[in-house]
């Protein structure tokens, strides 16, 4: 649909000639420069055009005069700056200073994308840019994945010297799925005859040490086929592609999938990744486009009415979703890990030792134990499940979920931080996962803490 989307945008928005030049700087709150995203948002002429500024902090643009909000930010444990302003002649610099609210990293948790495509395979931006991308988005670790390729691997690795950890991989594409093989260093062979060959291919994946994920395994084209074959690590739950816990998009099946395989007394693990093709999201102008107009871009690309249907009974959402942004780390999987390493963090997303999010930092412990790991329910009638929210956005809502149902659901009324420890009886299930919720699409997931001995210790 990229590509649709796309062409729509540059002929309804671009026609117009860029006459006002507006510059700056983002700082962080010792005034040191950062790297950070600046969007530039006209939503009455249409415009919702994404920057990033360059190495130095600094960011120079052209636009249309008119009002703008400038918004800019640095991902989830970063204030996000709005600053209105009137664009009629050429501004002077403008100086953004940029709050770190929390700093994850300190207490052990490493954000990361394991899903981005770059102009080696479908993606729209050189290795740099993508890399430049990520890191103004907060991201401490990501995989470059592209389609049956690892040719910007060079470059990727090179990276390292921006503050990112780059992690090699490779989205394994086929007729019967996409999987991604996380931190390779030789490509997988994608060819594939019939399903088991699905399962050779994840042989391959772990003859390197590498996780081998499920792609948007309910995705409306790219689907996976057939569950029977094992030798997968992780699913992706959350592609960052499809709206979040929209029913009949995809990721809301994946997760629901996930909660059955769960109930099975199997620990598989779940990620949140971007999936990223262009890190400027041009797509988001749909959100201010007249709908007869969105409606028409969809029809050229799915010729059934179902899609154009779900659209118009889910406008809002929609509309909403798309506002956001299909970023890098949009959504982002949070690792638990002692030290930032390739390996430490490709073990915690196999363990599970993580948190899934596009905003809510969502951390739970019980009796000291966090996802992915196995709590002692032995003889005991409750438990406590302490939870931490913090966010850069208002939340709505937590919920618990015990064995793939919903036990509790507490109303936080607009705060930004929570801290809560809630009673659990034990014998409602056997896992507990918590999700975060603020205005849509503001969402976090937690993968699950084990209770008792109801499943295996290893895998």
């Amino acid at each position: 649909m990229n590509r649709v989307l796309s062409l729509l945008i540059l002929l309804t928005c671009f026609f117009t000639v860029f006459a006002v030049k507006i510059a700056g700087i983002v700082t962080d709150g010792e005034n040191h420069p950062i790297v950070a995203q600046v969007r530039f948002l006209n939503p009455e002429n249409g415009i919702l055009l994404t920057d990033y500024t360059n190495w130095f902090g600094r960011f120079q643009q052209e636009l249309p005069a008119g009002k703008y909000t400038i918004e800019v930010c640095k991902g989830p444990e970063y204030e996000i700056k709005r600053i209105s302003i009137e664009l009629s002649h050429d501004t002077e610099e403008i100086h953004i200073n940029l709050k770190r609210l929390y700093n994850l990293e300190s207490m052990g948790w490493f954000s990361g994308d394991a899903h981005l495509h770059t102009i080696y395979s479908d993606g729209k931006q050189d290795v740099e840019t993508v890399a430049k991308a990520c890191v103004a988005c907060g991201l401490s670790w990501a995989i470059l994945t592209d389609h049956n390729t690892i040719k910007g691997g060079i470059e990727w690795t090179a990276a390292s010297k921006y503050g990112l950890l780059p992690i090699l991989g490779e989205e394994v594409t086929t007729p019967l799925g996409h999987f991604n093989a996380l931190g390779i260093s030789e490509i997988v062979n994608w060819k594939v005859n019939e399903k088991q060959d699905i399962g050779r291919i994840f042989a391959d994946i772990s003859k390197q040490s590498a996780i081998a994920q499920i792609n948007h395994p309910f995705d409306m084209k790219d689907y996976f086929v057939d569950w029977d074959i094992k030798g997968y690590d992780v699913i992706e739950i959350w592609n960052g592609g499809s709206a979040p816990n929209l029913n009949g998009m995809g990721n809301y099946e994946a997760k629901m999938y996930w909660f059955k395989i769960l109930n099975t007394g199997t620990q598989i693990h779940a990620t949140a990744n971007s999936d990223c093709h262009d890190v400027y999201s041009n797509y988001s102008m749909l959100a201010f486009l007249p709908v007869d107009k969105v409606l028409s871009a969809i029809e050229k690309e799915f010729s059934e009415p179902t899609m154009k249907n779900y659209v118009m009974e889910n406008e809002s959402a929609m509309r909403n979703w798309v506002k956001y942004g299909l970023y890098p780390g949009t959504p982002r999987t949070y690792v638990k890990a002692t030290k930032l390493t390739p390996f430490a963090v490709l073990k915690a997303l196999a363990r599970g030792n993580s948190f899934m999010t596009n905003g809510p930092l969502l951390l739970i412990e019980i009796d000291g134990k966090g996802p992915g790991e196995m709590v002692s329910a032995l003889n005991k009638e409750s438990l406590n499940l302490d939870i931490k929210v913090f966010s850069n956005t208002p939340l709505e809502k937590i919920t618990v979920i015990q064995g793939g149902e919903i036990v509790q659901e507490i109303d936080v009324n607009g705060q930004r931080e929570c801290i809560l420890s809630k009673e659990i009886n034990p014998d409602n299930g056997s896992w507990i996962v918590v999700e975060a919720y603020g205005p849509y699409p503001v969402y976090a997931i937690s993968n699950p803490i084990y209770l008792s001995n109801s499943y295996q210790t290893t895998r």
